[in-house]
């Protein structure tokens, strides 16, 4: 759970902000009179003030906002003018800032104003009362230093493209000093720059981190989106199921957070819909009424783990294979393992329901999961037990900016593979390669892998080698080997989108620099995994 001190300071943070549009309202409306904007502006200010109030449990305070907001609501509506209740306005607006100094204090307990929302009640309508001067700590109007700012995501985005050409550089002086290490006659000279870059070079990788730890947002914030999605779909279906979280406080960048919804949308429905049973169901199998359903974060090196888990009926393997056969998806002749079945799921119009509902059936929720999260460098698997449950596994890289590549060389160009996808390499002979239904393979790990020639998949004119290297590239249960000439080894890229006008790019997902100024395209590993289902062996 998300430790209650850092709610408080972010609740004060909001609520002093909002309190600053309020004061500036009325400063406005004073000076320049009625103005519509204005008030609705200053309305939706306390309107968010009253609901995290409530939130946090300061009743009272929630109170004598909403009372603030029915007086400005009447000068909204001209039933009173801004003259009339001027004064009443500016001495709530001190109320209000009087209960937060003492929230602040004291935040265990709600701050009493019942005398105050008396007071204005009574102000509202006419009543005449005798003037109390509370005396206001000047201070008071400087508010308190805050630890936080809020600052445009493009800022951040155009910073983390000047590190991304920091590193660039730092990688080309990197590259030029080994040249001039044997040059160089005076070694303490040649000593002097080593040791300067690589203090540069570490300051420049804590900058780097210092950046995308800015840029990073707790999925809480997509977590906390669900519960009334599966409380209202829960009802529609007249299931009980009981929505917790874990990890919720696992950081990953929020280009990839944005991304996130709609996979996890499409899950949770899922479970919701095919997976939890009703309860009258559920107690025939043993299982108590209420059905489980659990997201779970953590990280595991450079990437996120996220897992959507409900305890329900599962997958029935035999009607994924019956459904897959109807489509076409397999031969009635071929048995697939229980891992390719279970991948069967995420093919576009695949549902085992014989009848679409307003949330399911058609067969395109699982599909766009497959579909986005391979967008972002990810995959997902799923593990099923009949009668217990399923679980969703994404993957996902920490951010979408700057990733470890595989670099290697086809031919004089150099390629960069997502390090996300790639399991290992190894040096092959020509005759390791085989041939079935036309179709090359290598008999790798007691299994045959289909082997792609990067040189002829691209086009690339290249003298064919006696011994190259294989990258076996893994997405979820499936695997298939790649052909390069040479490996240069591991390095972090920054991604470059390319541009539209160049057209559409198959096999290439962006590309980046080399500290020698030569650009390399990054291979979009998805393009040769949709390859794969026509390789099949």
């Amino acid at each position: 759970m998300m430790d209650f001190s850092a709610l408080l300071n972010e609740y004060l943070d909001e609520s002093k902000g909002h309190l600053e549009v309020f004061d500036a309202a009325l400063l406005s409306l004073e000076k320049e009179g009625y103005n519509r904007e204005v008030i609705q502006n200053t309305l939706r200010a306390l309107h968010t003030l009253k609901g995290n109030s409530g939130m946090m449990g300061y009743e009272s305070l929630k109170t004598y906002v909403h009372k603030v907001e029915e007086i400005l609501k009447k000068v909204l509506e001209k039933e009173k003018t801004f003259s009339d209740v001027m004064d009443i306005l500016f001495e709530s607006s001190n109320v209000i800032r009087r209960a937060l100094q003492e929230i602040e204090k004291r935040p265990e307990q709600d701050v009493d104003l019942n005398d105050d929302i008396l007071k204005i009640e009574r102000l509202s309508k006419g009543v005449p009362q005798e003037r109390e001067k509370k005396a206001i700590e000047l201070s008071s109007y400087l508010g308190t230093k805050t630890d936080t700012i809020k600052v445009d995501f493009k800022r951040l985005d155009e910073l983390l493209n000047l590190m991304g050409e920091l590193v660039i550089h730092k990688t080309r002086l990197n590259q030029i000093e080994t040249e001039l290490r044997g040059i160089i006659q005076d070694k303490y000279l040649a000593k002097e720059l080593k040791d300067t870059l690589d203090i540069m070079g570490k300051t420049i990788s804590a900058l780097q981190e210092g950046i995308m730890r800015a840029r990073m947002l707790p999925i809480k914030h997509v977590f906390s989106k669900f519960p009334r999605m599966v409380r209202d779909l829960a009802r529609q279906q007249g299931k009980e199921i009981e929505l917790t979280f874990e990890g919720e406080d696992t950081e990953l960048d929020k280009t990839v957070i944005d991304e996130l919804g709609e996979p996890l949308l499409h899950m949770i429905r899922n479970a919701i819909d095919h997976g939890i049973e009703p309860p009258d169901e559920r107690v025939k199998k043993g299982k108590p009424p209420t059905g489980k359903l659990t997201l779970s974060a953590f990280q595991e090196s450079n990437y996120i783990v996220i897992k959507v888990s409900d305890d329900g009926r599962g997958i029935d393997i035999e009607e994924i294979k019956k459904k897959a056969i109807e489509k076409g998806l397999i031969s009635p002749d071929t048995l697939p393992d229980r891992e390719s079945l279970l991948s069967l799921i995420f093919s576009p119009g695949f549902s085992t329901k014989e009848e679409a509902t307003e949330i399911s059936g058609r067969g395109v929720g699982l599909d766009v999961v497959n579909r986005n999260i391979t967008r972002l460098n990810g995959h997902v698997i799923v593990d099923s037990s009949a009668g217990k449950g399923t679980t969703f596994i994404i993957k996902l890289p920490l951010s979408l900016a700057i990733i470890p590549a595989l670099m290697a060389e086809i031919g004089d160009e150099i390629y960069a593979i997502p390090m996300s996808a790639v399991d290992e390499t190894i040096k092959v002979k020509e005759e390791d390669l085989h041939y079935i239904n036309n179709h090359e393979v290598i008999k790798f790990r007691e299994k045959l892998l289909p082997v792609i020639r990067l040189d002829r998949f691209f086009g690339i004119n290249t003298r064919r080698q006696r011994r190259f290297y294989l990258v076996i590239l893994s997405k979820a249960d499936k695997r298939l080997a790649i052909t390069v000439d040479r490996l240069r080894g591991q390095q972090e890229i920054v991604i470059k989108p390319l541009d539209d006008s160049i057209g559409k790019t198959q096999g290439i997902v962006g590309a980046s620099i080399l500290g020698d100024g030569r650009i390399v395209l990054i291979i979009d590993i998805s393009t040769f995994f949709e390859k794969r289902r026509t390789l099949d062996v």
